[in-house]
């Protein structure tokens, strides 16, 4: 993006287009560009197979075909010269490992089976990010990867539009007016939305550099900001008050009307959130003593009242067990979580279901709080630095559009999490690492002699 995104003319047919992409971007960023749509798209609209515990689906698949052209293009330069990124990706890395090794060898009753499956797939999923390095070089060639994501967001938005006034139906079979997943899931979809109205606040905080970059902007902000309102998770809120706060001063806005327009934008993203998520907030405040009644906390479940007490059940867990945890996913077991229930029933007023069982296995719902309880003080150590020593190293060393990226992206993901636990191969997993491979692209193009 440090070079506008399109400056050649309209080509006669698909196969020119795309030999005129390959030319001016080169092969790996189109294999990436390709894989996105693959990996932002709910499972369930996903064909699969399964041999015994092992389910694959195609978002799997593109990781694959991501991982394997990366392998094509090995460069141990670029990996060195991206060496600050992998310093907390390699201490989370290894601790998934060890902490699935501990769980089968700790507790008895650890289906460490289920869980190495679950543990390979968390590690593939991070493999996107030295894939990237290894793919793309440059902020511009990250360009068909954004364009993708834009114009992906905008399908999705689109179907998040029509769920949302009853024309089709979604995921979560709710009634039209409220909050809708799309294709991907109500996170994820938050998530995907605050990562393209990223891209498009990018360009309007450092200027656009072409006609087509205006109109690339201008479908990321329209369909970030109306996907992060059908989503409507506060997390991805938070996210994007961290990624927006990062590209403003590291773009140093000085035009009054740029960060006027920013603010407008983030002002009314969080004005409808607020409005499509009215009935969560309402409750969250009467669960916090302000404001009257329960809101029928005993006979419904309450979105904030359950994370709440799922995250008073992994604070538990972690205070049992503080250095090693529970093992890999082991909070989301009856092992685990069973020795608290009683205490959390008389803590929390909300109905039997609310609470985690054998049969709703809810699981802790923050990614934080399930690092303690899983992998201990060092689980949250080595997951925090996965996502900040990128973002910090980008800061220092990188240069261009990747490096306002490399720094907002892993900022919005630290929202994103705190509404989602670890779990693997879904659209946020594939976000988060992507986003530091954007971090680890930046280092590699600032000591990459310009041409």
């Amino acid at each position: 993006m440090s070079r506008p995104i399109a400056e050649a003319h309209l080509p006669r047919t698909a196969f020119d287009g795309l030999g005129t992409l390959r030319t001016r971007y080169g092969s790996g960023p189109l294999i990436v560009a390709a894989a996105l749509p693959f990996l932002f798209l709910h499972r369930n609209y996903q064909p699969s197979i399964s041999v015994g515990s092992i389910d694959a689906d195609l978002s799997d698949l593109a990781v694959l075909m991501v991982v394997v052209a990366a392998l094509a293009s090995w460069s141990r330069q670029r990996l060195v010269s991206s060496l600050p990124v992998w310093e907390g990706w390699g201490a989370l890395a290894l601790l998934v490992v060890c902490s699935t090794a501990w769980g089968a060898l700790r507790f008895s009753a650890y289906p460490a089976g289920t869980h190495a499956v679950t543990a390979a797939k968390w590690l593939e999923y991070m493999l996107l990010a030295p894939a990237l390095c290894l793919l793309v070089r440059s902020g511009r060639e990250l360009v068909p990867a954004a364009v993708v994501l834009v114009a992906w967001s905008c399908l999705a938005t689109l179907v998040g539009v029509l769920q949302f006034f009853g024309a089709v139906g979604d995921l979560d079979h709710t009634p039209a007016g409220r909050r809708k997943p799309s294709f991907l899931g109500d996170h994820d979809f938050a998530a995907l939305s605050a990562a393209v109205l990223l891209i498009g606040l990018l360009i309007v905080a450092r200027g656009s550099r072409s006609r087509s970059e205006r109109v690339l902007a201008l479908a990321a902000i329209g369909a970030g900001s109306i996907g992060m309102v059908l989503g409507g998770p506060l997390d991805a809120l938070l996210g994007i008050y961290l990624g927006t706060a990062a590209l403003v001063l590291l773009t140093r806005v000085r035009d009054a009307r740029r960060l006027i327009a920013i603010i407008g934008v983030i002002l009314a993203v969080t004005a409808g959130v607020a409005v499509i998520r009215s009935s969560a907030l309402a409750d969250g405040l009467k669960f916090l003593g302000i404001g009257h009644g329960t809101g029928g906390a005993s006979s419904h479940i309450q979105s904030y009242r359950q994370r709440a007490l799922l995250a008073y059940i992994g604070g538990r867990i972690f205070i049992a067990h503080p250095l090693l945890g529970v093992g890999w996913e082991g909070s989301t077991d009856p092992y685990a979580f069973e020795p608290y229930l009683a205490a959390a029933h008389k803590r929390f007023n909300q109905p039997a279901a609310a609470f985690p069982s054998s049969t709703h296995r809810w699981g802790v719902q923050n990614a934080y709080v399930q690092s303690l309880a899983d992998m201990g003080v060092l689980g949250l150590i080595a997951f925090l630095a996965a996502l900040l020593l990128p973002a910090l190293a980008a800061a220092r060393r990188g240069v261009g559009d990747a490096r306002i990226a490399g720094v907002a992206l892993p900022l919005l993901m630290v929202g994103v999490w705190n509404g989602y636990g670890l779990v693997a191969g879904i659209p946020i997993a594939a976000l988060t690492w992507l986003s530091v491979g954007a971090a680890g692209v930046s280092l590699i193009e600032g000591r990459t002699p310009s041409t």
